[in-house]
């Protein structure tokens, strides 16, 4: 349990809305995964869907790769969190304008989804883990209620106008990054500085519990089944002659307001569910990839799957948040921020095509269909097994 002893007061509503105003410009990839379809067909319909997707989940490794570097940079006293927080925010700014600039071949694609991973790598972790650092355990199942409101508020946006301009120029999901300049000017005039810690002060530091393993293992696995959704969905949509980027963007949209819905009403929710919502959550996993299958010609049907996901993930992922943050303290705080949130879900995420959907082409074909239908089934499993184990260890709530 961390110590509420070193927990920060000092101006916690100015901090608390500049953690929530940076957590809405950190789902830029909202806005970008609208263009799958569009890239692989008409900007480069040389490249295989499979490597198109591999580089749009390019963000998702370079996640992973910034913030192990970062968790570094603060343990051994190199950097402190507000530093890496804001050089975060100022890459996933810069993504926006390089794209004006470069935008016409292929490594540009790989370049502008390099720039916002590192900046989401930099920023995301560090960001919650300022708020573990400076409220109490009641703030902080608030704030992680919270902030999943405010991100998925930022995603809607960005989702929305991204789809929007995607049906002008490709890169039109890359130039919503923009929106991280006013969250940037934000940051660094509410943002507090945080003490570094001292270079070879290796005694202070706590090691991280097995726990949070345990939840990095969680999302790693969510991670890998949600992305099914959200990559194949452009595609998904061509397949049935359904809509174009704009309407995957509204699609997006649609899961940011289950999400935004369920992070206002958050931490009763946890309160009352506990971790029940890990299985309920795979559950709803199940649901919305059935719908997809089943109604594949109805908008209406998988927009309201899109909802379902929203409102799985935005369970999910609190709660994942609010338990690691009662077991962690400030010098660990940066590292198991970095694997629950970079490690754990960038690696999921990227892994995710080249796992399920060579799998599914090797046992379905290309078939989006049979490629929802069978992550549900597996999401299923999962649901069933995660019951039993806390079932089996007393953690139903």
């Amino acid at each position: 349990m961390m110590d509420n002893g070193a927990i920060k007061q000092v101006n916690s509503k100015a901090l608390m809305w500049a953690i929530l105003l940076i957590s809405m410009v950190q789902m830029p990839l909202a806005a970008i995964m609208p263009a799958v379809d569009l890239i692989a067909t008409e900007v480069f319909p040389g490249r295989s869907l499979q490597s198109i997707q591999t580089i749009m989940a390019l963000p998702n490794f370079i996640i992973v790769a910034a913030g192990v570097s970062a968790a570094m940079l603060i343990r051994f006293g190199l950097a402190s969190k507000k530093f890496i927080t804001m050089l975060g925010v100022a890459l996933i700014a810069s993504t926006g304008i390089a794209a004006f600039f470069f935008n016409t071949e292929f490594w540009h694609l790989g370049l502008l989804n390099v720039l916002v991973g590192a900046g989401l790598g930099l920023s995301l972790p560090n960001v919650q883990g300022i708020m573990f650092d400076n409220f109490d355990e009641k703030m902080r199942q608030v704030m992680a209620g919270m902030t999943s409101a405010f991100l998925n508020i930022g995603g809607i946006i960005m989702s929305v106008i991204g789809g929007l301009l995607i049906t002008i120029v490709w890169y039109g999901g890359h130039l919503m990054t923009l929106l991280a300049v006013p969250a940037f000017a934000v940051g660094i005039i509410l943002i507090p500085k945080d003490k570094r810690v001292k270079p070879g002060d290796a005694a202070g530091r706590s090691k991280l519990p097995r726990s949070v393993f345990y939840y990095a293992a969680m999302i790693f696995i969510f991670a890998v089944m949600l992305n099914v959704g959200i990559m194949n969905f452009s595609t998904h949509l061509a397949a049935g002659n359904i809509g174009d980027a704009s309407t995957v963007g509204i699609a997006g949209a649609l899961t940011m307001i289950g999400g935004a819905a369920v992070g206002l009403l958050f931490s009763k929710v946890s309160q009352a569910l506990g971790d029940s919502i890990f299985p309920i959550s795979y559950t709803l996993l199940f649901v919305g990839f059935s719908v997809f299958n089943l109604f594949s010609t109805s908008i209406v049907m998988m927009m309201a799957a899109m909802f379902v996901l929203g409102i799985a993930l935005n369970m999910f992922m609190p709660r994942c948040i609010f338990n690691v943050s009662n077991v962690t303290d400030t010098t660990n705080s940066s590292a198991a921020t970095m694997l629950v949130l970079c490690i754990a879900p960038g690696g999921g995420g990227f892994l995710s095509p080249i796992i399920m959907t060579n799998l599914t082409y090797a046992i379905g074909g290309d078939s989006t269909r049979f490629r929802y239908q069978f992550t549900a089934f597996v999401c299923l499993a999962f649901a069933a097994a995660i019951f039993l184990y806390n079932k089996k260890c007393g953690k139903s709530k």
